[in-house]
C-alpha cells in the first residue's frame, strides 16, 4: 500500500522543486505580460458591451411603453368617436323616423281630407240627384193626379229653377 511511498512519488526533490517554480513563475508572468490584459480587456468589454445593451433596453422599453399609451390614447378616441358617431346617427335616425312618421300623418290627413270632401261632394251630389227626382216624381203624380196636362219642358224649367235656387241656398248654409 505505501509502495508509492518506496519509489519516491512524495519525496521532495530539490533541483525539482526549483525547476517547477522556476517553470510555474514563467508561465505566470507570460500570461501576466500577454494574457491577462487581453482576458481583462475582454472581460471589460464584455462587462461594457453588456451595460450598454441594457441601458439600450431600459431606453427601448421607456420608449416602448411611451408608444402604448400613446397607442392606447388614439384607441380611446377612436372608440369616443365610434360612440359619438353611433350617437349622432341613432339620433338622426330617430329625427328622419320622426320627419316620416309627421309626413306621413300629414299625407293621411291630406288624403282623409280630399276623400272626406268628394265623399260630401258626391253625398250632396246623391242628395240633390234624389231630391231632383222626388220633384220629378212628385211633379208627374202631381200632374196625373190633377189630370191636367203641363207641358214637359215647361215643367222641367219649372223645377231646374227651383232646384238652382235650392242648391245655392245649400252652398251658403255651408
Amino acid at each position: 500500500m505505501l509502495d508509492f511511498i518506496k519509489e519516491g512519488l512524495l519525496q521532495v526533490q530539490p533541483g525539482m522543486l526549483i525547476w517547477t517554480l522556476i517553470t510555474f513563475g514563467l508561465l505566470v508572468f507570460v500570461l501576466w505580460k500577454y494574457a491577462w490584459g487581453a482576458m481583462l480587456d475582454a472581460i471589460d468589454n464584455r462587462s461594457e458591451k453588456i451595460e450598454n445593451d441594457l441601458a439600450h433596453a431600459k431606453h427601448e422599453r421607456i420608449i416602448a411603453d411611451e408608444l402604448l399609451v400613446e397607442r392606447k390614447k388614439i384607441l380611446m378616441h377612436a372608440k369616443e368617436e365610434a360612440m359619438d358617431i353611433i350617437s349622432k346617427t341613432k339620433s338622426r335616425s330617430v329625427e328622419i323616423k320622426d320627419n316620416i312618421l309627421n309626413d306621413t300623418k300629414k299625407e293621411s290627413e291630406q288624403l282623409f281630407n280630399k276623400a272626406y270632401r268628394d265623399i260630401e261632394q258626391i253625398r250632396k251630389k246623391a242628395l240633390y240627384d234624389f231630391k231632383k227626382d222626388i220633384v220629378d216624381i212628385t211633379f208627374r203624380i202631381s200632374n196625373k193626379f190633377v189630370r191636367k196636362q203641363i207641358d214637359y219642358g215647361e215643367g222641367a224649367r219649372f223645377i231646374d229653377h227651383y232646384l238652382e235656387k235650392y242648391k245655392e241656398d245649400v252652398i251658403k248654409k255651408q
